[in-house]
């Protein structure tokens, strides 16, 4: 069951608007979109689908059968031989495509590898019709190649016929009835300008069906599917992909590649079937109850005329209840009022008591009041009294705590003095030991080093004053060197600036005279010779494919006053060329190189077009006064020039104005900005500003023309006069360059004298005045006179015993004050907790004074209330004895009637269900009395009636639980999807993120399954980041793309991967790079089959797995019969 669901879920609605023989297709529910012999085909063998020879289902299926029990008992022999290739070992890889007379093609074979194919070809030979062929000859609908609206419009110019033929493998897990069919299958399709047809043949060109189902059987067998973007790519679609991947577009991709598309459909028709059932069922519902109303009413007839005294009877009782349940209420009534009346009463005792008590309960509440507050002003004379004692004894107790501190730092400082009394008086013992063992030796080698340092210091101080004078002279000398250096520097320089400025004007000059006719003259001789040569290597029908250049020559001002801006801001590429494709580059550059050296123009690779883009809807608006689009200020009759304005200097998204507060209006605030603006320019004020959130003002100097609209004559007379000025300067100069050059070689020759003279007086003076440092630091040691230090021992013992006599006395005074401190610090303790004490019981006093005086103002409130309440229920009282007596009369008259009419009967009806029970039973009495009814007739409509009721009330059980089965069915699913499309897009970040990385790109995702939206972060190693492929470089969006689609790739196997145009907005490193990773891609997926097409040479080498297929271009001979193999 579960395989069943999923060729359903696969299973879609294929139709094809150019095709005559598609089939209508039905949607009414999920079972009625599968075709009634599919899910026997797929309970089938597979290899019984389809007999060779025989259109007879039935004796297809005897024949197909027949041979299965013949090839069970002995082995399979063919009649012919295979032919292909060992290599194609999965079912569905193609091996080649056949075209005849479809779009440029007149007779096409190409034949592909099993793995990894390039079809290399320039723009026009035919790589994108091979792709087209693709998908319109497996069933595809032609306007979904975006190449034609119908498939007759790619039949070529005048024919009348086209035929593609593409041949499948058939070798592998899964072929399609390789018993008969053979090794390979060839799927044809026959196009014409009235309808179209289809054929199968078989390995041997015998052909076995012509039925648009069994093509579709074929491609479901080899699960193909060239309708979904991931597998077949073609040009437009992958250019479009390159430019953008927006979320929504990035989500529906995403579903389609998954074909998740088609379980979404799936539910979708189910929720309606479900939904329709649901209306169904609630329709049955009410036909059910109508039954049910129809039978009751016939079984009351039948009841009623078998019993029509028993209704009256009826009648009666219920008239007697209905009278005796009237009564039952007027005693319940009364009832009701009496205890209303107790209660009133009971409340009015209340009220009377309490008013009666209120001046004995008011005075005991006074007296209270008054006895809390004579003790608490008894509380308040003895809080004082304790306070101040308190007091008294914390400034003792501070003033004791002062005295003991001031005594611990006299200690501290007596036993400080101790230490190094006693350290001193070591030292001096020692000292004593040894004194008169060193003291001759010493005094004799401080008396030689300090005449040894006399010495040398005068040879010191002598030979500083002789560096010092010649240093003051070497440092004149320098100062005039250097001085004198940058005025030759600077006199050499302008000299050969003006000498090369004079050569070059000269050049130009004699230029424009030879060729005053010839507007590229301005660019140079060396231009002209290149257009010449272009023109003529490009002639005839290659014209078109000539590079352009020099650029400038296609562009003009539309209004003059801009021209030096226009100038000025294209000024990069005026001199450049461009080229279509990399073979045109290299031819190029050879040419340049022979006339211009290795000083050669710009040369720019892009795509040939023969029309201008449509940037409309990515064009800034200029929608304030005096402010024009930059675009719009520019003329090119070339659009391959034009273009490629657009793509490199955006000049769609600049804006030019005359004002100052405009531009910085729209740059400077977010919300001013308008779409697309990259940059506003100040022509008059030399000022770029850049848009916020960067927003910047830079300062641009325009430099008047030379290339754009300039008159040859008016440029010949500038020249001559810029020559005259600098040949007249170049004469001065020259005279004061030679005389500076012989200053400075004097000056020269000086400086180096003195430094020679200064290095060796400072040898000198380093050697002495290290010697003297050695002298200086040398360490001797003191040694004090004997008497001296005997005296200093007895002073030091004196000073140590009055330390220590200081320190005891010290120590008791301590020790008496710690006893007085510790004595106040109790007798403050015990204040304290008096003082705290009597602070409760006042705050006690307080709380009860204040409940009281707020039980006096309650009394006195509560008097006034009671009294208009008593009041209030006297009122009451009255009232509701009139009540009573009221009910009380009601009362016998209702016994009274209820007695006329019987005795009490019970009941446990309402009054309502009562009257209701009498009408009916009045209803049915006179309906018997005036119809006159069969009784056997009522029974034969009853019978009639109760089969139908049960007949609804199967079908309605019937439905609810086919209902409840769907919607189990239907949630079931849902989770499962939900799963699905939770792992696959889980997979596809994990692989995008992972082919990201090999170049240290970061990415980030954003999924909103609501909004249906799957948001792209990408991060270049550049650490640009951008979340719009609009801001990444031309490289780093196709490797983006690239990245992402073998993402895709890992959801989705399929047996063949076509790619059209992948590199197209490549440089040729990163082009290089995405082809080594889609090689890679091949190699990881041998059971695969990937066919890259591109216009560019590729420099990738032939193997066992890659095959290179190279198309001729169009103008190389006969380009519309050929085969690639």
């Amino acid at each position: 069951m579960e395989h069943k669901r999923k060729m359903r879920r696969k299973l879609s609605s294929e139709s094809d608007e150019d095709t005559s023989s598609s089939e209508p297709t039905n949607k009414k529910s999920k079972k009625a979109a599968v075709p009634e012999d599919y899910m026997d085909i797929v309970e089938q063998d597979p290899n019984s689908l389809l007999v060779p020879g025989n259109n007879n289902t039935g004796s297809s299926r005897e024949s197909s059968g027949s041979r299965r029990s013949q090839g069970s008992s002995s082995s399979l022999t063919l009649l012919y031989e295979p032919d292909v290739p060992s290599e194609f070992n999965r079912c569905g890889k193609v091996i080649s495509i056949h075209l005849e007379n479809f779009m440029c093609h007149e007779s096409f074979t190409v034949e592909f590898g099993p793995n990894t194919n390039f079809l290399v070809g320039k723009n026009g030979s035919g790589k994108s019709a091979t792709i087209t062929a693709l998908t319109v000859g497996m069933g595809g609908n032609a306007r979904a190649t975006s190449r034609a609206a119908s498939v007759t419009k790619l039949i070529k110019n005048g024919e009348t016929s086209a035929k593609i033929e593409i041949t499948l493998c058939n070798v592998g897990l899964s072929p399609f009835d390789a018993e008969h069919m053979g090794p390979h299958i060839t799927v044809v399709r026959h196009i014409r300008q009235s309808s179209s047809s289809y054929e199968l043949k078989d390995a041997r060109g015998k052909i076995v069906s012509k039925k648009l189902d069994d093509v579709k059987r074929l491609l479901r067998r080899f699960r193909i599917h060239v309708d979904n973007p991931i597998f077949v790519l073609n040009q437009e679609a992958s250019r479009e992909f390159l430019k953008k991947l927006e979320p929504k577009s990035n989500y529906t991709l995403l579903m389609k590649a998954t074909q998740l598309d088609s379980c979404v459909n799936a539910l979708n028709e189910c929720l309606a079937q479900r939904q329709s059932l649901h209306r169904a069922l609630e329709h049955l519902e009410l036909r059910k109850q109508v039954s049910e109303q129809l039978v009751v009413a016939e079984e009351e007839k039948l009841a009623a005329l078998r019993d029509k005294e028993a209704v009256k009877v009826k009648l009666q009782e219920a008239n007697t209840k209905l009278a005796w349940l009237s009564v039952r209420q007027q005693e319940e009534e009364l009832a009701s009022c009496e205890q209303s009346i107790k209660l009133i009463e009971a409340k009015k005792s209340k009220l009377e008591a309490a008013t009666a008590q209120k001046d004995s309960t008011q005075a005991t509440l006074t007296q209270q009041l008054s006895t809390f507050e004579e003790k608490k002003k008894r509380n308040q004379d003895v809080y004082h009294s304790h306070e101040t004692k308190m007091r008294e004894a914390m400034r003792i107790l501070q003033e004791y705590l002062l005295k003991a501190s001031n005594i611990r730092s006299q200690m501290k400082n007596a036993e400080k003095r101790l230490s190094e009394e006693k350290h001193e008086y070591d030292a001096c013992e020692k000292h004593i030991s040894n004194y008169h063992a060193d003291y001759a030796r010493i005094k004799q080698k401080r008396e030689e080093h300090a005449a040894r340092a006399v010495e040398l210091k005068k040879l010191v101080a002598n030979r500083e004053d002789l560096v010092k004078q010649f240093r003051e002279e070497q440092l004149e000398t320098k100062e005039r060197l250097s001085s004198v250096r940058e005025q030759v520097d600077a006199r050499g320089f302008e000299r050969n600036k003006m000498y090369q400025s004079t050569q070059i004007i000269k050049s130009e000059i004699a230029t424009l005279g030879r060729n005053k006719n010839n507007i590229l003259s301005i660019y140079g001789e060396q231009a002209i010779n290149v257009v010449c040569a272009l023109r003529s290597n490009y002639s005839g029908p290659n014209q078109y494919r000539m590079p352009r250049g020099p650029l400038g020559q296609y562009i003009t001002a539309s209004n003059p006053k801009y021209r030096d801006l226009v100038e000025n801001q294209l000024s990069s590429c005026l001199r450049s060329y461009i080229v279509s494709s990399d073979k045109e580059r290299q031819s190029l550059r050879s040419l340049l190189q022979r006339f211009y050296g290795n000083n050669m123009p710009t040369i720019i690779t892009s795509a040939f077009t023969d029309r201008v883009y449509n940037v409309s809807k990515y064009k800034v608006k200029a929608n304030t006064p005096n402010t024009t689009v930059l675009i719009d200020e520019i003329s090119c009759d070339d659009p391959v020039v034009m273009n490629y304005l657009i793509d490199s200097m955006r000049i769609e998204t600049v804006l030019v104005t005359e004002s100052k507060e405009t531009a910085e209006f729209l740059t400077s605030d977010t919300e001013n900005v308008p779409p697309y603006l990259t940059r506003v320019l100040v022509p008059n004020l030399g000022l770029e500003y850049i848009p916020s959130p960067n927003y910047a003002v830079y300062s641009v100097r325009i430099y008047p023309g030379r290339y754009m609209q300039v008159n040859v004559d008016d440029r010949i007379r500038q020249l001559q006069d810029e020559q005259r000025s600098l040949q007249e300067r170049a004469a001065s100069i020259e005279a004061d360059y030679k005389m500076q050059k012989h200053i400075l070689e004097r000056t020269t020759q000086e400086v180096a004298k003195k430094t020679s003279e200064i290095n060796q007086y400072l040898a000198e003076v380093q050697k002495a005045t290290q010697e003297i440092i050695e002298i200086e630091n040398t360490e001797y040691r003191d040694l004090p006179e004997y008497d001296r230090l005997k005296t200093h021992l007895s002073d030091c013992g004196e000073r140590i015993e009055k330390c220590k006599e200081e320190h005891r006395e010290l120590q008791v005074k301590l020790e008496e004050i710690d006893t007085l401190k510790t004595e106040y610090e109790a007798k403050k303790s015990d204040e304290l907790n008096a003082l705290e004490e009597i602070t409760r019981q006042v705050q006690r006093l307080d709380t009860e004074a204040h409940e009281v005086s707020n039980q006096i103002r309650t009394l006195d409130s509560e008097f006034s209330q009671n009294n208009r309440n008593l009041q209030k229920m006297v009122e009451l009282v009255q009232n509701q004895q009139k009540v009573r007596q009221d009910i009380l009369n009601e009362l016998e008259k209702a016994t009274k009637a209820a007695k006329l009419t019987g005795e009490f009967i019970k009941t446990t009806n309402t009054e309502e269900e009562l009257l209701d029970l009498i009408s009916r039973y009045k209803s049915k009495i006179r309906q018997v009395e005036q119809l006159n009814y069969d009784p056997e007739e009522v029974e034969t409509s009853l019978g009639v009636l109760r089969d139908k009721l049960g007949e609804d009330a199967n079908r309605f059980k019937l439905s609810e639980n086919v209902i409840m089965h769907l919607r189990q069915a239907y949630h079931a699913n849902s989770l499962n999807f939900q799963r699905s499309r939770h792992h696959y897009l889980t997979m596809v970040q994990h692989n995008f993120r992972c082919a990201l990385k090999l170049r240290h790109f970061e990415v980030t995702f954003e999924d909103n399954l609501k909004a249906k939206t799957w948001s792209i972060n990408v991060f270049p190693a550049s650490g640009n980041k951008t979340s719009n492929t609009k801001s990444l470089s031309g490289g780093e969006r196709s490797f983006t793309t690239v990245s992402l689609l073998k993402g895709l790739w890992t959801t989705s196997d399929h047996p063949f991967y076509f790619l059209d145009e992948y590199d197209v907005f490549t440089d040729e490193v990163n082009r290089k790079f995405i082809t080594e990773l889609l090689i890679k891609e091949g190699r990881d997926w041998r059971t695969r089959q990937y066919c890259f097409l591109t216009p560019l040479d590729t420099e990738v080498e032939e193997s066992p797995y890659i095959r290179i297929l190279k198309l001729s271009s169009p103008d190389e001979g006969d380009s519309n019969r050929h085969s690639l193999s």
